[in-house]
This record gives C-alpha cells, structure tokens and sequence, in this order.
C-alpha cells in the first residue's frame, strides 16, 4: 500500500472483529475512499473481514468493513494492518469526507 503520510492525522478507531466479541481500540494512521492502515495492540490475522467505527471531520462512521490484507508488528508490541475496505457505497461516503477535510 502506497501512501503519503501528510494527508491524515491520527484518527481514534474502533475496531469489530466479532458481534460476539468486544470492541478492540486503534488509531487510523492512513485513510483513503479504499484502504486504511490501523494500528493497534491486538492481533488480528491477515484476511480477517472487520468493521471500523470512527470519526473522520464532522463525519461519524459505523461499522465500515474491510479485509486485513497485511499485518506487520513492531518493537513495541503494536501491529500495523492494511485493511482493503469491501463496500463501494461506505467508500464513497468516506471520499465525500476526505474531500471536506
């Protein structure tokens, strides 16, 4: 996943992996209309559908799902995920956001 690192500030996220589970936490390091990266203290494994619930400006986002396509951690415990999301319509809700930003 290319990105420029300029374009989001860190963004608190909750992160679903289960509607039998509790809500995980992480930061939304990278945003676009079709992927993120997340970075959180909890593993979860690549090709793992999930749901994301933040807010990005004014904008509230609940339960945008995508697939975990890469996962890596780093020295301090936490793991990055690239995350593809999977519905076209939360896509383009999240690029009318980024647009307002």
């Amino acid at each position: 996943m290319k990105k420029s690192r300029n374009s989001l500030p860190s963004v608190p996220a909750e992160i679903r992996t289960s509607l039998d589970l509790p809500p995980l936490w992480g930061r939304l390091a990278f945003l676009s209309p079709e992927e993120a990266e997340v970075v959180s203290r909890f593993e979860i494994r690549k090709g793992r559908i999930i749901a994301l619930s933040f807010e990005l400006g004014l904008s509230r986002f609940e339960e945008v799902r995508g697939r975990v396509e890469s996962s890596t951690r780093d020295g301090d415990g936490y793991f990055t995920y690239s995350v593809s999301f999977l519905a076209p319509e939360q896509s383009a809700l999240i690029r009318a956001a980024i647009a307002t930003l």
